[in-house]
């Protein structure tokens, strides 16, 4: 059953409310459905070709048909009594249909020449999906399922639909005019037809699938109106649970299409897994809070997640992109930002774990080569970046850790990872740093960090200088800043070197301490630098 077919057991959406959301400007209501046919449960692309018909609370997209020519079309659509019919055209344009719809309980709807009919699909399904029970299993692998296709038919370009193994579909993603009949069919009656099926199973297309996790390509099919498709298998072990297919859209696959196939199936199976032993959404956020806990949560999570805790493990972290947002609007961000970092991370690796933590998506990284991951670690993140910005318009940067000697050991890496973001939020335009990219930054801010959590660190003379005389303490960390050159401390701060002197005198006598002392020189720097980062100055 598709979500939207679920919406009945929860709150009911209406056409009003799927309306508000399209926008008038996108489409129009020009007849209201009657009073008992309001209630919208699923979408319904057809064209004027399609013999299917539909059901009562469908949504109807007709393409293919503008204005008056789509009458013949709309006339066998009225029998199933759909909710509404959506057609391109003005009001002009739709006069006739208008009349001949008059009086049967299924709304009217003009819809823009300029609109796109995926749009359009898309905004219902994500407003029928939104109204779904948030405690059901299957709603929530549902959920899961379709933000897995969408995304995955972000990032190649095509259109995707993903089935169970009895080729039922399980969820899609929006579909667009340059859809084939297969798709279309497929998600009209909710699985794929028999015929089509018969075709791929006489040209071995399933034997190969079954043979193992790789993307098998299917050339195009004018013939039998087929595009051409990539498809793979969902394994979880040995068993199939599912397969996923991508049609080509009128861009063409992406260069990196198997890349992302293989981590939309293992993402795809971690979810499939997941709801089967009804297990609720939160276990993503759980697992990566439990594997960075400390605690000997660790061990039990690495072996139920089936990874080893004493293999080398690293921890990256992304940032949540643009905070200036509302907060439905954050969330359906990083919704969408976890369903392409785990595509991604699941092909790297395909024990990986990716969940929220606090503000961040983290990524936990199971089972590495400490030489040779490094490397590899920084191409994935790079991507990732890459592709949010690209395909979710989303500016995200990425903080990677270093790779420690045992996952239970991952935690003492969290602090330092997050301040490599923090390092990372005051340059916008750097989009990626390691650990050891910012590693003194890291570590001074971390020192500093500590020095100002705690008084009796803190040298009293100092403090005072710094408080009552914030010039000479200003000149005294440019001097050593400057290692010592009164010229260039002169320079830089656009005074004469005898003020420098006077005022390094000065410093000395007010806060006690002596320059010749490397020690308290150290203190001195220190301690300006946490003055100064404080914002006191």
């Amino acid at each position: 059953m598709r979500p939207e077919e679920q919406a009945g057991d929860a709150v009911r959406v209406t056409l009003s409310d799927i309306l508000e959301d399209i926008g008038v400007d996108n489409a129009r209501l020009l007849m209201a459905p009657g009073p008992e046919n309001e209630h919208v449960r699923e979408t319904v692309i057809v064209d004027p070709e399609d013999g299917a018909a539909v059901e009562p609370g469908s949504l109807v997209f007709l393409v293919g048909a503008r204005g008056r020519a789509a009458l013949p079309k709309v006339r066998t659509l009225l029998a199933g009594q759909p909710v509404a019919i959506a057609i391109k055209g003005s009001e002009l344009e739709l006069a006739a249909v208008r009349e001949v719809m008059n009086g049967t309980g299924t709304g009217l709807i003009a819809v823009a020449g300029g609109v796109r009919w995926d749009q359009l699909e898309g905004i219902a399904v994500d407003r029928l999906r939104e109204s779904l029970p948030s405690g059901d299993t299957s709603t929530l692998m549902q959920r899961d399922l379709f933000g897995i296709a969408q995304t995955t038919a972000t990032l190649t370009h095509g259109h995707v639909v993903i089935e169970d193994t009895a080729n039922r579909v399980l969820a899609y993603s929006p579909a667009s005019n340059d859809v084939d009949e297969l798709r279309r069919l497929s998600i009209l009656a909710r699985r794929g037809p028999e015929r089509y099926q018969k075709l791929l199973k006489e040209s071995g297309v399933y034997k190969h699938l079954q043979a193992g996790e790789v993307p098998i390509h299917i050339p195009a099919n004018p013939e039998e109106g087929l595009r051409e498709r990539v498809a793979i298998a969902i394994f979880a072990g040995r068993r199939i649970l599912g397969y996923i297919w991508l049609q080509e859209g009128t861009q063409g696959l992406a260069a990196n299409t198997d890349r992302i196939m293989v981590g939309s199936a293992r993402h795809a199976a971690i979810e499939l897994v997941r709801h089967r032993n009804e297990q609720s959404q939160s276990m993503r956020r759980d697992r990566v809070s439990s594997l960075l806990s400390g605690t000997a949560q660790i061990h039990s999570q690495a072996q139920s997640a089936g990874l080893d805790p004493s293999r080398p493990a690293a921890l990256v972290l992304v940032s949540s992109g643009s905070v200036h947002q509302s907060a439905p609007g954050l969330q359906l961000q990083r919704g969408e930002l976890a369903n392409l970092v785990s595509i991604h991370a699941a092909a790297y690796r395909p024990g990986a774990v990716v969940g929220s933590l606090g503000l961040e998506t983290a990524i936990i990284l199971p089972d590495l080569d400490p030489v040779k991951s490094p490397a590899a670690i920084s191409r994935l993140v790079n991507v990732i970046v890459r592709d949010a910005g690209a395909h979710l318009d989303l500016q995200v940067q990425a903080a990677i850790g270093p790779v420690v000697d045992r996952l239970d050991k991952l935690h003492t890496s969290l602090e330092h990872v997050r301040n490599v973001l923090t390092v990372l939020s005051t340059d916008p335009q750097r989009r990626v740093a390691s650990f050891s990219d910012v590693e003194t930054t890291v570590l001074v801010t971390e020192l500093l960090d500590l020095v100002g959590s705690r008084q009796e660190l803190r040298h009293k003379g100092i403090t005072e200088l710094c408080e009552r005389h914030p010039e000479f303490a200003t000149t005294l960390l440019a001097y050593l800043e400057s290692f010592g050159d009164v010229n260039r401390c002169a320079e830089d701060l656009v005074i004469h070197r005898n003020t420098v002197h006077y005022r390094l005198r000065r410093s000395c006598e007010v806060a006690g301490i002596d320059l010749q002392d490397p020690g308290q020189r150290l203190l001195a720097h220190l301690q300006i630098r946490l003055w100064t980062r404080s914002g006191k100055n």
